[in-house]
């Protein structure tokens, strides 16, 4: 059960939603948020793109993300070889890399409303590791300002679990 503290692994869509509901700052705070240098070279990117409420200052999220982790052009070949093609972006695929360097240690969430990372968590064996922005800040307590978009509630997280692993029962 996620608790305040436990290591959340967050993604690039997930810290530009946070940011835009106004509850960044509050899990920042509650838990040990870590995320990988891919990750917060997007969030600085495609600005044209973005309304000002999904821009979020460098140096803030630096300062505020409890481990930002390195992935390697090595273990991004060694992952392509292995796993091919899984509809990754660049964000995902190193974060999903750095996840697996957590296997066998301290209690860790991962926190993707992409449904390839569901997919390849799902494969993983991950489904109890995934969790939604809205059950981390219904955890401690927070309201965001604005409605969270849908791929970023449990709702969404739960049926596109039971989708993929289901897809994975009748393929395998």
């Amino acid at each position: 059960m996620l608790k305040p503290r436990n290591v959340v692994l967050v993604d690039t869509n997930v810290l530009i939603e946070a940011h835009r509901t106004g509850c960044l700052a509050a899990i920042a705070g509650a838990f040990s948020l870590h995320t990988v240098e891919a990750v917060i070279v997007e969030t600085q990117t495609g600005f044209h793109l973005r309304r000002k409420a999904q821009t979020i200052d460098e140096k803030w999220l630096r300062d505020h993300m409890r481990h930002i982790a390195a992935v390697s052009d090595e273990q991004l070949f060694v992952f392509d070889e292995q796993h091919g093609e899984v509809g990754l972006h660049d964000g995902e695929k190193a974060l999903v890399i750095y996840a697996e360097t957590l296997m066998g240690k301290d209690v860790w969430y991962l926190n993707s409303p992409d449904k390839a990372t569901v997919r390849y968590a799902v494969g993983r064996g991950w489904n109890d590791r995934l969790i939604s922005l809205e059950a981390m800040c219904e955890r401690i307590g927070v309201r965001p300002k604005e409605s969270f978009a849908g791929n970023f509630t449990e709702r969404w997280l739960g049926q596109a679990n039971t989708d993929m692993t289901l897809a994975l029962l009748t393929k395998g």
